[in-house]
């Protein structure tokens, strides 16, 4: 490896030593000082916030009911403190806008993504980067930011409903899944953002699959990973670890595919 690689990858593994994570959602976190008011720091009519002025180390708050959510029954959240200093919410049963920590005259105002969360974690209020224990925890709702619409799912089709890819031919062998891909190298981005189909499956129960989140833990709805129950479900089943099998494409020209860790290129 060059020199340089070799600095440039001690400072990143330097810098993020000394990095400290204020939050596992925020989109920004910034320092404050006052009152733990959720109306401090958005409109009046329209803010709410539920919270506790004695955090304990598990515990719920509740608060009035978000006139601009689906039901009408009050909200709610359960939060967590580990250590006096890191604190985390989840099952809030409206979307929290933002939320603030308070530790004496400090605070540390959390802003979520528009349409805010329905929990975090690793939430702490740093001073000088050092963490401070936490006297007050208020979460903020009630604003009515629209979320913003995720982009829509895009199944592959069956090879075997349909015989074509980009008006390329698809013959699919006797038995067994296969995954059926066509890359075109002469055109920008190889076809893929032509609006074509890029690939297609054979031999599949399910006729298509459907796009996954790979970022998602197993179990949960959407996940690409499975849990060792639905793995062993599979026929055939499948073995329990996961290894990623990558292909890349480059445009000098050349791909590579990487299989079991094992990394190949290749000119066309």
């Amino acid at each position: 490896m060059h020199s340089t690689g070799k600095n440039l990858i001690i400072a990143l593994a330097m810098s993020h030593a000394t990095f400290v994570m204020a939050s596992e959602k925020a989109v920004t976190v910034f320092p404050a000082e006052g009152n733990k008011q959720c109306a401090d720091y958005a409109a009046n009519d329209r803010i709410i916030q539920m919270g506790t002025n004695s955090p304990q180390p598990a515990g719920m708050v509740m608060g009035a009911e978000n006139p601009r959510d689906t039901d009408a029954v009050g909200e709610s959240a359960s939060y967590t403190v580990s250590g006096s200093k890191v604190v985390g919410f989840s099952a809030a049963t409206t979307p929290v806008d933002f939320a603030i920590l308070k530790s004496n005259r400090n605070i540390a105002v959390i802003i979520y993504p528009s349409g805010g969360v329905t929990s975090d974690s690793n939430m702490q209020l740093l001073v000088n980067d050092v963490p401070q224990t936490v006297t007050a925890i208020s979460l903020c709702y009630g604003l009515g930011n629209a979320a913003p619409q995720p982009p829509l799912a895009t199944p592959i089709k069956s090879c075997n409903l349909e015989a074509t890819l980009d008006q390329t031919g698809v013959s699919c062998p006797t038995g067994g899944r296969a995954l059926v891909c066509n890359f075109e190298l002469d055109q920008p981005f190889y076809g893929l953002n032509d609006g074509s189909d890029t690939c297609c499956v054979c031999n599949d129960p399910n006729s298509v699959l459907q796009e996954c989140d790979p970022t998602l833990a197993a179990g949960t709805e959407g996940a690409c990973v499975l849990t060792a129950a639905e793995k062993a479900d599979r026929q055939p089943p499948l073995p329990a670890g996961e290894v990623t099998t990558h292909i890349e494409l480059n445009n000098d020209p050349y791909f590579c595919t990487t299989v079991a860790g094992i990394r190949k290129c290749y000119l066309y």
